[in-house]
């Protein structure tokens, strides 16, 4: 498939140049000459730049925590049996990694021929959750790639895919040349992936042959369910806390803890594990497929160990730590204890709520409201009906005022907690809680339901004061919103704003603008922007003089005006109102016309 990639590029420059030459026996050679050249550039100059962009990529030094065999000499014992056993060069160096997966690769040169060093990834989570038979049996999965050579051709399927993707990207959406080429790349990857199907069911035979049919099974199973956990895990316990600035104590430690304290629902998990549908573009095949080829492999009269797998490394909470010090950046982020951790992140997402809620009611009644005190002032003044219109404009009837409830319960516990009256009580079997000074949860939807009534809104007032709470202590910190922690979804290079060329970022947050350069080629445009994608963070470039961050909630509609070329028109709040449409060069990156419309279609419903 490679091979007929290079054809392929041959086939088209003969078959260019051949109707670059007829045109200039019926036409002018000038017209002959651009075309010839159109074809040169679109064949020959985009494989050999792609390819000799491929060539010179340097693979990355392998990533994770080292395991000598001296530091993990029981791990490396049962390496090396399983090696045997499955007939293979055990790998050269060990990396403790902090994915729920195990994984192997082997640097050959010479086309494979020539043998390279070999690696081993192994997934911390998968050390804390599993039995010593499933990581024999992940193992001898890892070490069959080895023994059926799936790794020896992994450099050359590498950098081709490389030489692939930097080719079709370095030709324009709108040459010809560059719609084959997409198509065999699409058919690159299909035949690619179809062989990596085929490698992993070849791969589960060694699990099966070392571990058991049971073991084999149960580790497939398991991964899944870990895996599922420990998406959660980050989700819900560490992103909050890594967007706000900080890091927890002991990453692995905690994962540990969650799934100590959530029995249950992993049991659920276990039993609800879905099958898979088959797919030409997943590069494993379906759950069902591989346990039914494991149930009808030769069984391996095999003792079972479930003694659990962390005993074959040695202090595995120290080696977790270290692996954590690897993969966060120290100087970035604050370390806390889990208690601390858990208050910083569940504070910094509700500042952020609150902020943007202050933010509408501001917007709203048309002055800056900078504390919780001033939106208890309002509502004294009788503006609830004005505020809820403005804040939740879908809501209808009694559903209005109940919404508005809910918001100014959050808001007085930011200033509950800003007070020093509150604080959250962090737990691994569920969300953390929100208790008072004497640790009995606190709950003020109460206090917020009377603060609404006029009749009742100065009971509200005195019992806030009674608990200690300042209303003033709900400060307003975030006025606007910026680009600072937001992620870069995609983009389009050199649309059209308000009739100037501008290359448009699809943010978390919002759109960034950033103007463009005038003769800038579409393919250079591209990688500039890819630049600032692959950067992860756009707050410096938000902030370069002549950019501009446009937040979602400041866009208050943005209809499609026109289908072909896309067109929208983007009204902000005080009215300003700007045209966004697709020109003659646009050139999207990672999707960027249909995340540019669900970003939108979110921004305005």
């Amino acid at each position: 498939m490679l091979a007929g990639f290079y054809v392929l590029a041959l086939l088209q420059l003969v078959a260019g140049v051949a109707l670059a030459v007829w045109i200039g026996t019926v036409a002018s050679g000038v017209i002959a000459a651009k075309l010839g050249v159109a074809v040169f550039i679109a064949t020959v100059w985009a494989v050999g730049y792609g390819t000799w962009k491929a060539l010179r990529t340097k693979r990355s030094a392998p990533q994770g925590l080292p395991l000598p065999r001296h530091v993990a000499p029981y791990l490396w014992g049962t390496v090396d049996e399983l090696a045997r056993v499955v007939g293979t060069r055990p790998p050269d160096e060990i990396y403790l990694v902090p994915d729920v997966n195990a994984a192997v690769e082997e640097r050959s040169r010479l086309m494979g021929l020539i043998p390279g060093p070999r690696y081993m990834y192994l997934g911390m989570p998968l050390l804390q959750a599993f039995t010593v038979s499933q990581l024999r049996s992940v193992l001898a999965h890892e070490l069959g790639h080895y023994s059926g050579r799936h790794t020896a051709l992994g450099g050359i399927s590498y950098r081709g895919r490389l030489a692939l993707e930097r080719t079709i990207g370095y030709i324009g959406s709108g040459n010809v040349a560059g719609w084959v080429f997409r198509g065999y790349g699409r058919l690159y990857l299909i035949v690619q992936n179809s062989v990596s199907r085929r490698q992993e069911l070849e791969a589960d035979l060694a699990s099966v042959q070392v571990a058991g049919r049971q073991a084999a099974a149960g580790a497939l199973r398991e991964v899944k369910v870990l895996a599922a956990a420990f998406s959660f895990y980050l989700e819900r316990y560490v992103g909050p806390g890594l967007e706000a600035g900080y890091a927890p104590e002991d990453l692995f430690a905690g994962f540990g803890e969650l799934l100590r304290a959530r029995t249950d629902e992993i049991a659920e998990l276990r039993r609800d594990v879905p099958d898979g549908e088959r797919s030409v573009w997943d590069t494993h095949p379906p759950l069902a497929e591989r346990l039914a080829a494991i149930a009808a492999a030769p069984e391996s009269p095999v003792a079972v160990d479930n003694r659990p797998a962390w005993i074959l490394i040695p202090e595995p909470a120290s080696a977790g730590r270290a692996l954590q010090q690897r993969i966060f950046d120290s100087g970035q982020l604050t370390t806390l204890p889990w208690e601390q951790f858990t208050t910083a992140a569940v504070n910094n997402r509700l500042q952020q709520n609150m902020d943007a809620l202050l933010r509408a009611i501001s917007r709203t009644v048309g002055a800056p409201v900078p504390h919780v005190g001033a939106v208890l002032d309002l509502v004294a003044a009788g503006r609830l009906d004005e505020l809820t219109a403005g804040i939740f404009p879908n809501a209808t009837g009694p559903e209005t005022r109940e919404h508005f409830a809910d918001a100014l319960a959050a808001l007085l516990s930011l200033a509950a907690i800003r007070s020093g009256r509150a604080r959250w009580q962090h737990s691994w079997s569920g969300p953390a809680k929100l208790v008072g000074a004497d640790g009995a949860e606190l709950d003020l939807t109460e206090v917020a339901a009377l603060a609404l009534d006029p009749a009742t809104h100065t009971e509200a007032r005195r019992q806030l004061a009674a608990r200690g709470i300042d209303v003033a202590a709900g400060q307003h910190v975030e006025q606007r919103v910026t680009a600072r922690r937001a992620e870069i979804y995609a983009g389009i290079v050199n649309m059209v704003v308000d009739k100037k060329r501008t290359d448009v970022l699809v943010l978390s947050h919002g759109l960034l603008l950033v103007p463009g350069v005038a003769r800038l080629k579409a393919s250079t445009a591209k990688r500039r922007l890819a630049n600032w994608i692959n950067s992860g963070d756009p707050q410096e470039l938000a902030a370069t003089a002549g950019n501009r961050f446009i937040p979602y909630e400041e866009i208050v509609a943005a209809p499609l005006t026109r289908k072909f070329p896309v067109k929208y028109e983007l009204t902000l709040h005080g009215g300003e109102k700007l045209e966004v449409r697709w020109g003659g060069e646009s050139e999207e990156v990672g999707e960027g016309a249909e995340m540019l419309a669900k970003a939108l279609a979110m921004a305005t419903n």
